[in-house]
This record gives structure tokens, C-alpha cells and sequence, in this order.
């Protein structure tokens, strides 16, 4: 079979996450109990008001066989009413995109807006989705660089890659995999230096789970001199990761294009879960819940690992994510990739996280918050660093 690949190794770009995911599967069809600290999906089911919607919505025919390409003309009035409470902002109603998720919605907008040779401009760390329709796009991929130590945007490096050639900017405040997230003082001096010469895509899927202070949105930004596009999804806060609905506030100019795009290759997002996502924004008070429960997991990991001395959990100030600095321990350890860590963590503690390498960070890990086991998956991992000092 000839596949043409566009310059693509795809075993070399495979996900890490769904690697170890898959191990974790297997070991537990093995008889094996595994503490899973992979996927950024919640432990937890949705509200059972949610759940009743999707069902009253499954049960009505006439409901549940709608087909809206560009997403439930009530979800996205919905969404305009949310933005209002929350933002104070005036968004109408059409200027919302909903999809599948917000991962169909980067591959469409890096579609549209890079052809090939085209440089993108997206955070290192970066979630692998930014890097990955990258290439499907074949575009040259540059860096700037989020500084572990402090969090904070390394500016000469947002200012040294964006060039002539930039086409698009990514920006993912709070962050994935690091839960940093910019600020308003940041965002202005990222749309100085862009300035207004290329889009700017800010994935805000994270911006209900900061745990000390909000994070700013681009969309309160005022005398923005770029065009910025957000997106977020239903995915994380509200527990709807496997419904798959998600969305992007776009121009006016992208409205079609990103519709018609979905009328060939979408067609629709399932209104049943679109009606549970609806339900879901009347409930803030779980979003909440969720939050100071995972910022509590966050406290732990912190704690916990002050009597790690090869290994630092980096402090995260949202998101689902905590990440581990492992550098140290590796070099000592003779291991070379966090594959490897992660594949030998794995077999001597039952315990599944997902090698800094899909994120840019080969000599990292990424712990998620959302397992109901995780402080004893926490207790495991320290004892598996601290056990293997030699």
C-alpha cells in the first residue's frame, strides 16, 4: 500500500499518553491494578441533571436528529449569554463554531490559514495537537519558550521566532502541560510584537481550573492590535470528555470557511451531547467542586515530592496537570528518554503517566490529577524515585 505520508514518520509521532494508556489497558485486562494518571478526563461522571439532558435529548427524535454544521443555534446563543456573565463581552451568537472537540477545530483553522513552508509559532512546552497539525499542514514549526523555573514567557524567545514568515501564532493559556498561564501584561506584549501581521489561536480549555487567581482571557484584551481566535471545550470542567463537544469565537471573515469546512467533513456535532453541554453551563458550582479538588492534588504532589531529591514536581497553577522535572534522576539512572522512565515505572509500580516527550520535554513527565487513586498513585511514584537512588 502506498501511503503518502507528507514527510510524516507517524510511528515516531505517535502519543505518548495513548501509549501508556494502551500498556495500562493491557496490564488490566491482565488481572493487574493499574493507577492511571494519563488522560485529562475527569474521574468523575457528569452532573446527573447533564446526564438527564443528553438522555431527554436522546429520547426526542425530533431533537436528537438535528444536523446544524456549524453547531446548535441554542448552544451557541448559550454560549454568547456565558460570555456576558462571565467576561462582560459581547459576542453574537454566529460567531461560534462548535465541533467535535476542539482538535478537529486547530486542524481546520491551521488548514486555512498555513500552506506548505509557512512558519507556525507555538509554546515549548506545547500540547501535541499544536505540533501535530503542524505537519499535517507541513509548515515549519518554531519556538518560544514558557521558563520552567518561573513559569513566566521567555520574551526574547517569542520575540526572536516570530518572523516575516509567521503565518499563525498559538498561545494555550493555562498551559498543557505545564498549568502556567500568561498574563495580561504578557498577552500585550505578545500582540505588540505580532502586531497584528498573523492570527493568534489562544486554547483556553483550562481557563475554569485555576486554582489562586483567574487567568486573563485574549477576549478582554481591549486596542488588540491581532486578530486573536479562542477556543475551549466541555471536555475538562464540565466532565464531558468523551462527548466531544467543543468550540471557537472566530471573525466574522472565518465564519464561512469554517463552516462549510464542517458541512463536508463534519457534517454535525451530535446534538444530544450539544443539549447536555447547554445543561452544563448552568452548573458553575461543579466547576468549582472540580477545581479545589484538583488543586488539592496539586498540594499533595507538592508536599510529596519535597523529599524526592532527584526529581522536581514543578508547581502548576491550573489545568488538570502537574509536571515532573525528572532530569536528574534520569542522568543517574542511565535512562534516555521518558518512554523509557515511564515504560519502568510502569512495570515495577502499576502506575501510568505520560512521558514529557509529547510535549517537547524529553526528560519530563505529566502527571493528570483527574484519578480517583491519585494520592496513592503520588505515594507509589515517590517511592519509586527514592527507592532507585543508588
Amino acid at each position: 500500500m502506498n501511503i503518502v505520508n507528507h514527510g510524516i514518520n507517524y510511528f515516531d509521532n505517535r502519543f505518548l499518553m495513548f501509549v501508556l494508556d494502551q500498556m495500562a489497558y493491557d496490564y488490566e485486562k491482565a488481572g493487574k491494578e493499574v493507577i492511571r494518571m494519563t488522560l485529562g478526563k475527569s474521574e468523575l461522571p457528569p452532573h446527573p441533571d447533564i446526564i438527564q439532558a443528553v438522555i431527554d435529548a436522546m429520547t426526542d427524535f425530533k431533537r436528537s436528529a438535528l444536523v446544524f454544521p456549524g453547531g446548535l443555534p441554542e448552544l451557541k446563543e448559550r454560549l454568547s449569554q456565558h460570555y456576558k456573565e462571565k467576561h462582560n463581552l459581547d459576542i453574537p451568537a454566529e460567531n461560534f463554531i462548535i465541533s467535535v472537540g476542539t482538535s478537529t477545530i486547530f486542524r481546520n483553522l491551521f488548514y486555512l490559514f498555513l500552506e506548505k513552508g509557512d512558519e507556525v509559532l507555538i509554546p515549548l512546552p506545547y500540547y501535541s495537537l499544536y505540533h501535530f497539525s503542524s505537519l499535517l499542514a507541513q509548515a515549519e514549526i518554531r519556538y518560544y519558550k514558557i521558563d520552567l523555573e518561573t513559569l513566566q514567557l521567555d520574551r526574547d524567545s517569542f520575540e526572536r521566532n516570530f518572523t516575516d514568515k509567521t503565518k499563525l501564532v498559538v498561545i494555550n493559556s493555562p498551559g498543557n502541560p505545564l498549568g502556567n498561564f500568561l498574563t495580561r501584561d504578557e498577552l500585550y506584549f505578545m500582540d505588540s510584537v505580532v502586531d497584528g501581521r498573523a492570527p493568534i489561536i489562544n486554547d483556553e480549555v483550562y481557563d475554569n481550573m485555576c486554582f489562586e487567581e483567574q487567568s486573563p482571557s485574549v477576549m478582554e484584551l481591549t486596542d488588540a492590535k491581532s486578530v486573536f481566535i479562542t477556543t475551549n471545550s466541555f471536555s475538562k470542567a464540565y466532565r464531558m470528555y468523551s462527548r466531544r463537544v467543543g468550540w471557537c469565537i472566530v471573525p466574522d471573515e472565518l465564519i464561512t470557511p469554517m463552516t462549510v469546512i464542517q458541512h463536508h467533513t463534519l457534517l454535525t456535532t451530535d446534538p444530544i451531547c450539544q443539549y447536555g453541554a447547554i445543561k452544563a453551563l448552568d452548573y458553575q458550582h461543579e466547576v468549582d467542586y472540580l477545581r479545589n479538588l484538583y488543586k488539592g492534588r496539586r498540594d499533595y504532589t507538592l508536599e510529596q515530592f519535597e523529599t524526592v531529591r532527584d526529581v522536581r514536581a514543578i508547581s502548576s497553577t491550573a489545568s488538570f496537570y502537574i509536571t515532573l522535572d525528572c532530569s536528574r534522576f534520569m542522568e543517574k539512572q542511565g535512562i534516555s528518554t521518558s518512554l523509557e522512565l515511564a515504560t519502568r515505572i510502569m512495570e515495577e509500580k502499576c502506575v501510568a503517566t505520560v512521558p514529557g516527550s509529547d510535549f517537547g520535554l524529553p526528560r519530563t513527565l505529566r502527571l493528570s490529577f483527574s484519578c480517583h487513586q491519585y494520592r496513592e498513585g503520588i505515594d507509589h511514584l515517590v517511592d519509586f524515585f527514592n527507592s532507585s537512588i543508588r
